[in-house]
């Protein structure tokens, strides 16, 4: 007797609780469908770059005698940047224009013997004298300067260095004639192979960014973009697409990629170059069309399925689905407006389950 009342009590408590489930709804959120405009964006990453970066070379031979400035070091145009010691240019100088004041006191005095010969010397002083003003104006380069706003990134240069640079030397013979034996050459020195100064202008500051061949043609140059530093604790930047490569490049991983660019010349002089960033691109508006939350969506062996309120039961649909953006999905087909569509909690509940909403209806 005993043991017939346990079996009665379990058999009793299975039914209860049977009944329990089949009559207790899950509680669930639901958004009431209506049509609206869906914002398109598309989601980059990449680094931070200084397009404009001049490369600083000296123009002279010599002993550097002073260098001003250090790597990190902010400068304005025309600060200057090194000193070189150009004595031996300087002496050439000198010397050429001891040549040209020597040719026009031989003209002066009619020491030339004939008509012709005075008029290829006449041609000589010219030449020899636009040299005499290239090289003064040479001379004035053993100041190197720094010719824009902006940091220094790389210095080269130490002081008591001697500055090697390639010669193109000028055999005077062919432009003095007689007076040869003054003077036999003068130096232009041509850039060396390594720049004295690397200066970064901190306004060319861009977000280079990598977008792979499904979406490249669906940005274009115009349009907003709002970026994020991701080693910056701060609200992100406004910016407008400049540049859309139609050449690849290869990553790392093998596949390619096509760089945007996205300048930013408010953050030059709070960031460094390399730093990771992340964009969000603003590709174009949809209007009037039917939109739900992404977590509303499920996926059933390669179908798109979502769940509408329906007389106290979720009921599976299936949709066709269109654009989307971080949160929000076009639905194409499947849905109308009006629709209560179910948007939480979707892994517990299924098809013809029953439901009650728990949230005030919006839209």
């Amino acid at each position: 007797m005993k043991r017939l009342l346990i079996i009665v009590l379990i058999l009793t408590a299975i039914g209860i609780t049977v009944f329990y489930q089949s009559n207790n709804a899950i509680l669930v959120k639901v958004e009431k469908i209506s049509k609206k405009d869906l914002n398109l964006t598309i989601n980059l990453s990449g680094n931070l770059s200084f397009l404009r970066k001049i490369e600083i070379y000296p123009k002279i031979s010599g002993v550097v005698k002073e260098v001003r400035v250090k790597p990190g070091d902010k400068v304005k145009k025309g600060d200057i940047l090194a000193i070189i010691d150009a004595e031996d240019l300087k002496k050439q100088i000198e010397q050429i224009k001891n040549i040209i004041d020597l040719a026009k006191i031989s003209i002066a005095f009619g020491t030339l013997n004939s008509q012709s010969e005075f008029k290829i010397t006449s041609d000589q002083i010219k030449t020899l004298e636009s040299y005499y003003e290239s090289l003064k104006k040479l001379y004035e380069e053993r100041i190197i300067k720094s010719p824009i706003n902006g940091f220094i990134a790389k210095v080269n240069l130490s002081p008591n260095e001697t500055v090697q640079i390639s010669q193109n030397n000028l055999n005077l013979n062919n432009l003095v004639g007689n007076f040869s034996s003054l003077l036999n050459m003068f130096n232009l020195a041509l850039p060396q192979n390594n720049p004295a100064f690397i200066i970064i202008d901190p306004t060319s500051l861009n977000a280079t960014l990598k977008v792979d061949e499904n979406n490249v043609l669906k940005i274009r140059e115009g349009q907003k973009a709002i970026i994020t530093v991701d080693a910056l604790d701060q609200n992100p930047w406004e910016g407008k697409v400049t540049y859309v490569s139609k050449i690849p490049s290869l990553n790392k991983d093998g596949t390619y990629a096509y760089e945007v660019y996205i300048p930013i010349p408010q953050l030059g002089e709070k960031v460094v170059e390399g730093m990771t960033i992340s964009a969000i691109i603003n590709i174009g508006v949809k209007k009037d069309v039917i939109t739900i939350p992404l977590s509303a969506i499920t996926f059933k062996e390669g179908k798109t399925y979502v769940y509408v309120y329906e007389n106290g039961k979720a009921q599976e649909r299936e949709v066709v689905i269109g654009d989307m953006t971080l949160d929000e999905i076009e639905i194409k087909e499947g849905l109308k407006e009006g629709d209560l569509i179910i948007t939480s909690p979707i892994d517990k509940i299924a098809n013809n389950k029953k439901v009650k909403i728990d949230n005030e209806i919006k839209r």
